[in-house]
């Protein structure tokens, strides 16, 4: 709904409101958190308790950890920056944002940056999972804005007709948006990020092994947690690792995408 609450006189008449569905955020980032507090209680289980199942069950007991974990952190962390009544403000001359109460705004000129896909059409019925997924979660659009005083946002697709945004950021700005050759962080990243999980997988896969050839009465209960400990902190920047290298190549197909229909 196009209100005409005032914000900036330099930004012109304004064209459309874009609230952004923070209760989204919260309820995607709890249940993945749920599921990841899960994957961990069931590791410290078996780990404390080998006896009670077979140990290859260990590893499955992994996988709610990998898979919820960075959800979590990123959905949560985004709730908690999207504060109060979140919401985006289009203009003939520029856009707002508001949080909260607090209102900043810029004007066309003041863009310095600009990354973003206008929603494509092939998401919209796709039946691949990992499409899906991120259409759940609102990572399958995403719009970087950075300005000239230092200040950025990013609006995603929780944010209501975000596209629109992009869209009109994409014509009025095209000059911002970065050329595919300067783009080397999210190769930087791909090298960095495998390198480091399998740095901490090793001692996961050593921890278990472990447990596996030797039994309860061998090992220490003050041994066994403090490996239940470490496998845990290990499994942690696995996750953080994992989510990482999809959030990139998600990131690099995006830009593509625009690099295709935008320049």
């Amino acid at each position: 709904m196009v209100t005409a609450e005032p914000v900036d006189d330099r930004l012109g008449r304004l064209l459309s409101t874009h609230p952004v569905a923070r209760g989204r955020y919260v309820s995607t980032g709890i249940k993945a958190l749920a599921f990841a507090v899960g994957g961990v209680l069931l590791m410290v289980l078996l780990i404390t308790y080998p006896g009670i199942v077979v140990g290859r069950f260990l590893a499955l007991a992994v996988i709610p950890t990998i898979a919820g974990l960075p959800i979590a952190v990123v959905q949560l962390t985004r709730a908690r920056r999207s504060g109060r009544d979140e919401v985006y403000l289009l203009y003939e001359n520029g856009l707002a944002h508001r949080v909260s109460g607090r209102v900043r705004s810029w004007t066309w000129g003041e863009v310095a940056f600009l990354r973003a896909n206008p929603d494509a059409p092939e998401y919209e019925h796709t039946q691949i999972p990992y499409v899906r997924m991120a259409r759940r979660l609102g990572w399958h659009f995403r719009c970087v804005v950075r300005f000239t005083d230092e200040s950025g946002i990013r609006i995603d697709g929780y944010t209501a007709d975000g596209p629109a945004i992009a869209r009109t950021l994409l014509a009025r700005r095209p000059d911002a948006v970065p050329p595919e050759s300067a783009r080397k962080g999210p190769w930087i990243m791909l090298g960095v990020l495998p390198l480091a999980g399998v740095a901490l997988a090793i001692p996961i896969v050593l921890i278990y092994q472990h447990l596996n050839s030797t039994s309860s009465d061998d090992t220490g209960d003050g041994t066994i947690v403090t490996m239940a400990l470490v496998m845990i902190i290990c499994i942690v920047g696995v996750a953080l690792c994992f989510g990482g290298i999809v959030a990139t190549l998600l990131s690099m197909s995006r830009a593509r995408r625009d690099s295709a229909g935008f320049r």
